[in-house]
């Protein structure tokens, strides 16, 4: 049996953006790659496989992504960016240790404490990388205290601090915010005797993206190797070269059944849907319990707080004459299906468009269905979309690179309102 929706993943697009991003910093510069929340849905283990060849290190948040991405990619460090306390002897994170393969992120003395106990007892000298709150206010800890941990780091014969580290809280929206705090960090490091080997890294896609004076000696990306940073910086500043970023995920299902409505017809709950025309309504087994987003409702009329609606794009013939053709998605969002209104393209599709291909998310950056877009319009990230994808719909790897790409042709235009 076909699944109901599979994630596509696209592994040429994954080696494309890395690569990007690697010609974009300066010689020397370490290329970090965060793989969180199993790699943003995408898989850690098949994500980091691909990665290991083309990066310096590694982020996860806590360790049971560490043992996962480790197990992928045995060779290549890893930075837990969580405050970990305790490690279990004999675990995968105690071999990674031993290994000098395991950095651990250090953000406050009582964690300092705990890390030293546990170094002292498992036998292991631990690489930690201090992050100093700069004015994201999420972790870490302030410039005064990061002082004094340094300090106590510095008489260690357990702890090696192997990196400092900041985070911006604005850097897609905000240059002279992003320089503040850049200031801070940089005054901190001036003011600290490091280690010679002590890795300084602060910038996430965005600030890596802005300009290179906020690449230090590592970047960590993620949004740049999903690709969904190819629109660059909110305010515009941006290096060039990231428009040529390619998302790496696209999301595909079918139709499920074609119904022929009168006119007065109505569809899904609520019955915010009504057919002004006698209609051809397509039924796609794809719903928020997939991960497909809701709209955002207005609390006095429960209804959808905008009008703007959302389409996917349906698959017109086949090989080389084949297009995509983006239909609007009609009525609620139910549990475990979507309905879209296919009477523009009905006459063009067989059976009017049952078992017909899906595009539910779309990798084609000027698709109305691309990541961002739907991201946008329902008041998500990019990010959530793709993690909220639950694990029951399967993803495939694909490699897509010199394959012919089937064209768009007009997006339908929804002839009758809601």
């Amino acid at each position: 049996m076909r699944p109901r929706s599979e994630v596509l993943v696209d592994l040429s697009a994954l080696d494309h953006n890395l690569a990007l991003m690697r010609s974009v910093l300066s010689p020397g510069t370490r290329l970090g790659a965060v793989v969180k929340a199993d790699a943003y849905g995408m898989g850690a283990a098949r994500v980091a496989r691909r990665m290991a060849a083309a990066v310096d290190m590694l982020m996860v948040f806590g360790l049971d992504e560490a043992e996962v991405v480790h197990a992928a990619a045995p060779s290549t460090p890893l930075l837990a960016l969580m405050p970990v306390h305790e490690i279990e002897p004999g675990s995968p994170a105690h071999g990674m240790l031993l290994r000098g393969l395991l950095h651990l992120a250090l953000h406050d003395a009582a964690q300092l404490t705990a890390l030293d106990r546990l170094a002292e007892a498992l036998g292991v000298q631990v690489s930690v990388h201090l992050e100093i709150d700069s004015g994201l206010g999420r972790g870490g800890c302030l410039p005064a205290e990061a002082t004094l941990l340094a300090g106590r780091l510095s008489g260690s014969r357990t702890l090696r601090l192997a990196g400092v580290f900041t985070h911006y809280a604005n850097a897609g929206g905000s240059e002279s915010g992003t320089d503040l705090q850049r200031g801070r960090f940089e005054a901190w490091v001036a003011g600290t005797r490091l280690p010679a080997d002590c890795l300084v890294h602060t910038s996430s896609t965005y600030a890596a993206i802005r300009h290179e004076r906020f690449h230090h000696q590592m970047v960590r990306v993620g949004l740049a190797w999903t690709g969904l940073a190819f629109d660059g910086t909110r305010d515009g500043k941006f290096l060039p070269a990231v428009r040529g970023l390619r998302p790496v995920f696209s999301w595909r299902s079918w139709i499920m059944q074609s119904r022929r409505l009168p006119t007065g017809a109505t569809v899904g709950y609520g019955s915010r849907w009504v057919a002004r025309a006698p209609s051809t309504v397509g039924l796609v087994p794809v719903g928020y319990a997939d991960g497909y987003p809701l709209l955002p409702m207005d609390p006095r009329t429960l209804r959808p707080a905008q009008s703007e609606r959302r389409q996917v794009r349906v698959r017109l013939g086949q090989g080389g004459d084949a297009a995509w053709v983006a239909v609007p998605v009609i009525g609620a969002v139910s549990m475990d299906q979507i309905a879209v209104d296919l009477t523009a393209v009905a006459e063009r599709l067989l059976d009017g468009g049952l078992h017909a291909e899906v595009e539910i998310i779309s990798s084609d950056p000027e698709a109305p269905n691309h990541a961002a877009r739907v991201a946008a319009l329902t008041g998500q990230h990019a990010y959530e979309l793709m993690c909220r994808i639950p694990a029951r719909v399967p993803r495939r790897a694909v490699a897509v690179e010199g394959a012919v790409r089937v064209p768009a042709v007009e997006s339908v235009v929804a002839r009758q309102a809601s």
